[in-house]
C-alpha cells in the first residue's frame, strides 16, 4: 500500500497516460469498457480513477491509498468514495450489479485472489478483471522492484497472467479483450 501512497501523484503519466506508451491500448480497453450495459459498480482498486472513468453507470470507488482515492475524487466527483483494503469489501450482500478491478488482482497473492473472488460475488452480480498479460505467455509471479520518479525503489508482488489462467481462477467467463498488453475477463 505505501507504495501506491507515494505513487499517487505520478500515477497517471507512469502508466496509462506514459510517454513510451501505446495509445491504442488505452483505447482498446477504453472501447471494452464503454461497451458494457450501465449499471451500479464497484471499482476495487481505483487508484486515480483514470480507468474508472471509462465505466458506464453509477460508480463506487474503493482504495486503500488516501492520495489515489484523493484524486480519483477530484476525477469523478459524482462517484461514491470508500477507503477500505482488501479482499474483505464493506458491503451488504448484492449491493451492485458489477465489481469491476484493473491493475489490483494481480498484486494479491493467491490465497487473497481467491478471497477477493468470493467477496465479489458476494457484493456483485458480476465480475470483470482487467490484468496484465505475460508476454511470453507463460503466468509468473513474485517480488518485483519498482523505481518511483524520485529514485525510490520497492518491492511489489505482481502477478503477470494467462487469460485462462484469469478464467480459471474467476471461475470460468468470457473473454472481453485479450492482450497485446492486457485481458479482460468477466464472469
Amino acid at each position: 500500500m505505501d507504495y501506491y501512497e507515494r505513487r499517487a501523484a505520478e500515477y497517471d503519466a507512469t502508466a496509462w497516460a506514459h510517454p513510451e506508451g501505446d495509445p491504442r491500448t488505452a483505447e482498446a480497453v477504453r472501447s471494452v469498457l464503454a461497451s458494457l450495459p450501465a449499471q451500479s459498480t464497484l471499482d476495487i482498486g481505483c487508484g486515480t480513477g483514470y480507468v474508472s472513468r471509462w465505466l458506464p453507470g453509477d460508480l463506487t470507488l474503493l482504495d486503500a491509498s488516501a492520495g489515489m482515492l484523493a484524486i480519483a475524487r477530484r476525477r469523478l466527483p459524482d462517484a461514491n468514495v470508500v477507503r477500505a483494503s482488501v479482499p474483505r469489501l464493506p458491503f451488504a450482500d448484492r449491493s451492485f450489479g458489477r465489481a469491476f478491478a484493473a491493475n489490483l488482482y494481480g498484486h494479491l497473492t493467491e490465497q487473497q485472489r481467491a478471497e477477493l473472488v468470493s467477496e465479489t460475488r458476494r457484493v456483485a452480480g458480476e465480475i470483470v478483471i482487467l490484468e496484465q498479460v505475460a508476454e511470453d505467455g507463460l503466468f509468473r509471479e513474485g517480488p518485483e522492484e519498482r523505481e518511483l520518479l524520485d529514485g525510490t525503489r520497492m518491492t511489489i508482488h505482481k502477478c503477470y497472467f494467462t487469460v485462462e489462467r484469469l478464467l480459471s481462477e474467476i471461475g470460468a467467463g468470457e473473454v472481453l479483450m485479450n492482450g497485446p498488453m492486457f485481458a479482460i475477463v468477466r464472469a
